[in-house]
C-alpha cells in the first residue's frame, strides 16, 4: 500500500520524519512538499499532488491539517486506486468561526517570529529539543509570506460538500490537547459523514511528530480494515 502524505502549514514534509521511521515496511510513503517561496492556494496545490498520485495501483491519502481540504479536493475527483482518506487534525473549513473577510488583514509579520516561538516552547518544556530542532528545519525553509497565503486559504475554504461525496473509507485522527484545530472541527465532520472512524491520541496538534508510534499503529489498522471493503 502506497500512502500519500500532504503536509500541513509548513507544507515542507520535515515534520513528517518520525512518522515515516515509524511505518512499517508494508507502507509506502509518498510526501509532497509545497513549494516554499510561492504564494500558492488550494487551487494551483490541485495540480502538483495530482502528479504525484500513483498510477494503476491502490493507494491511501493522507492529509495533515492545512492539507485536509486539499485531499478532500482529490478524492472528490476519484483518482483511480484511492481507496482510504485519512484527516489528521484537519478541517473541512476554518476550525473557528471567522468572517472570511479577515483573511484580509492576515499579513506576514506574525509568521516571522514563529522561530522564536518555537524556542519558548523549547525552554518551557512544552516541545523537546529533537522536536524544536525539526520546527526550526521547517520553519527556515518558508517564506513569511508564503504562510500568510495559506492562512489566509484556511480562513476562506469550505469543502463540505467534497466531505459528503468523498465515496471511500475515511479515517480521522484527532489530538486530545488539539488547541489549533479543536474537537469541534471532527465532530462536525463526523455529523456530516457517519461513517467516518475516529481515532484519539494523547497528543496537541502535531499528532504525527509527537506520537509517531501510536498514529502509525491507528493508520495500519484502519488500512487493513479499508483494503478488505469492496
Amino acid at each position: 500500500m502506497k500512502l500519500v502524505l500532504l503536509p500541513g502549514l509548513d507544507g515542507t514534509g520535515v515534520l513528517f520524519r518520525p512518522f515515516l521511521k515509524a511505518l512499517p515496511p508494508s507502507i509506502e510513503p509518498i510526501v509532497v512538499r509545497y513549494p516554499p517561496r510561492e504564494p500558492l492556494g488550494y487551487n494551483e496545490l490541485m495540480s502538483l499532488v495530482r502528479e504525484v498520485l500513483p498510477r494503476d495501483e491502490p493507494f491511501a491519502l493522507l492529509g495533515e491539517s492545512f492539507g485536509g481540504p486539499l485531499s478532500l479536493r482529490i478524492a472528490s475527483e476519484r483518482p483511480p486506486g484511492l481507496c482510504a482518506l485519512i484527516l489528521c487534525g484537519s478541517f473541512i473549513s476554518c476550525p473557528y468561526t471567522v468572517p472570511s473577510w479577515m483573511s484580509y488583514g492576515v499579513t506576514s509579520l506574525p509568521f516571522r517570529a514563529f522561530p522564536f516561538y518555537a524556542r519558548g516552547l523549547s525552554w518551557a518544556g512544552v516541545i523537546t529539543a529533537e522536536e524544536l530542532s525539526l520546527s526550526l528545519e521547517a520553519l527556515s525553509q518558508v517564506a513569511p509570506h508564503v504562510f500568510a497565503h495559506r492562512l489566509r486559504e484556511v480562513i476562506r475554504v469550505n469543502v463540505e460538500s467534497e466531505l459528503q461525496g468523498c465515496g471511500v473509507p475515511m479515517l480521522y485522527m484527532q489530538g486530545e490537547n488539539d488547541w489549533l484545530v479543536p474537537s469541534w472541527n471532527s465532530r462536525r465532520i463526523a455529523r456530516l459523514k457517519p461513517t467516518m472512524r475516529i481515532a484519539k491520541l494523547p497528543a496537541a496538534h502535531m499528532i504525527l511528530k509527537t506520537q509517531p508510534v501510536l498514529a502509525s499503529a491507528a493508520i495500519c489498522d484502519f488500512l487493513a480494515t479499508a483494503s478488505r471493503q469492496p
